[in-house]
């Protein structure tokens, strides 16, 4: 596969003169970076999509802390799904419940190192940790609650029966990762297995309860404070106005080539403005404007860096990320795109909502940065809604919807 997409690639460089060549020039990227794929052996790949539902069958939990599985995909340091889970799973574990991680698709380089890995890239845990490769074969403990955190680990959790009640945590809708095809259908099948669901955000739960029937519980956002903040050093010396860009060109739903768009107006228009695109390891690109471009830059160096910029860009075309309230907290002004996906968190008192078109963006960005004190007015304001939250809070709503999860859960016989 990566031939073929370097073979489109060259292709591509050939044609780069002038806008239509431009415009096929980023056709054939799209094309090699997202169409040219294909399962050679759907069997062996999406086998497991047949698995036979095993319902739970274990009685209502009754002792006062859980015993708690969570199903996951591959460790993957940097993420802010697993972050957002590990986070959850050291507060479950200061409140006496018991968690077990199980890895889908197994531990590579054993349980050790995956336990180390989780602890320094993310929070320190108790848990044990465990591989799992097949669970229609193979056999995990028992437990009043039994966790899924993405679609394919909702397909092993629906193979799996012993346990008191079957839970979804859901980050983001998955199947509009997807064209609508076979993996979009995959992925949106999942939410009629009838678990529970706990969604990060109310859009997803009032998508899920309205398309799916799904009932959920929702929690909120918060930051890390111990890393994002309004006073501290600076990444680039002050005299300049910045703008940051999370600019992820893989990730579709980040809106990238909307962004560029958008950007590339502020730069005709206030000529003196720098740009940093952060989000991407900074690849060479071919962008219309000057840009610093710092690649993955470490959570301990992101509030030096948002502390240097009046105004952030960040897209969202599915659910948000961490990032609005962490630049918030920097004392950073935030522009993003209109919608329910995002005006569940963002609104006009905190940030820039504007229609995601590159001249609407534009606008909200110019606005900020010549008017200094409806800036300054947006900013304070946002910080003290930042400041608001409190991941304490948020996840024992995550622990009062397992407690009263498994509690509820009724004993299933075993079928004959």
């Amino acid at each position: 596969m990566s031939s073929v997409a370097g073979k489109w690639k060259k292709l591509g460089r050939a044609f780069r003169r002038g806008a239509f060549e431009r415009a096929r020039t980023a056709l054939v990227k799209r094309l090699a970076r997202k169409y040219l794929k294909y399962s050679d052996d759907v069997l062996a790949n999406y086998g497991w999509i047949l698995n036979p539902e095993r319902p739970a069958m274990l009685p209502a939990a009754q002792r006062e802390s859980l015993r708690i599985n969570w199903i996951l995909p591959g460790i993957s340091p940097g993420q802010g799904g697993w972050l957002n889970i590990v986070r959850t799973i050291q507060q479950l574990e200061a409140s006496g419940h018991e968690n077990r991680l199980y890895i889908l698709g197994g531990l590579p380089r054993g349980t050790a190192h995956a336990k180390e890995l989780i602890n320094r890239s993310y929070f320190p845990i108790r848990a044990e940790i465990y591989p799992l490769h097949d669970p229609v074969r193979e056999t995990i403990q028992d437990c009043d609650a039994l966790i899924a955190t993405s679609w394919p680990t909702a397909y092993a959790a629906r193979s799996i029966g012993n346990t008191a009640r079957k839970f979804y945590f859901v980050q983001d809708l998955e199947y509009m990762f997807y064209a609508p095809g076979s993996l979009y259908s995959f992925a949106s099948n999942t939410y009629r297995f009838g678990f529970q669901g706990i969604t990060l955000g109310p859009w997803i739960a009032a998508t899920l309860k309205s398309e799916f029937g799904m009932d959920c519980t929702p929690f909120g956002f918060s930051y890390d404070r111990e890393h994002y903040a309004a006073d501290g050093e600076r990444m680039f010396p002050p005299g300049k106005k910045r703008v940051v860009f999370y600019a992820r060109p893989e990730t579709e739903r980040r809106g990238f080539e909307l962004g560029i768009l958008a950007l590339a107006e502020v730069a005709k228009r206030l000529p003196e403005v720098e740009f940093v695109l952060v989000g991407f390891k900074g690849e060479a690109l071919d962008l219309p404007f000057q840009a610093i471009l710092p690649g993955v830059v470490p959570v301990s160096r992101l509030g030096a860096l948002y502390r240097s910029c009046e105004a952030a860009l960040v897209l969202s075309h599915t659910n948000l990320s961490m990032l609005p309230l962490e630049l918030m907290a920097c004392g950073c002004a935030v522009v993003s795109n209109s919608g329910a996906n995002t005006e569940w968190l963002l609104n006009h008192s905190n940030a820039r909502i504007a229609h995601p078109d590159p001249e609407s963006i534009a606008a909200a960005l110019m606005e900020l940065l010549t008017d200094d004190a409806g800036r300054k007015r947006l900013t304070a304001n946002a910080r003290a809604f930042a400041e608001s939250t409190d991941w304490n809070r948020e996840i024992r709503i995550v622990e009062s919807a397992l407690l009263a999860g498994a509690r509820a859960a009724e004993h299933k016989a075993v079928p004959a």
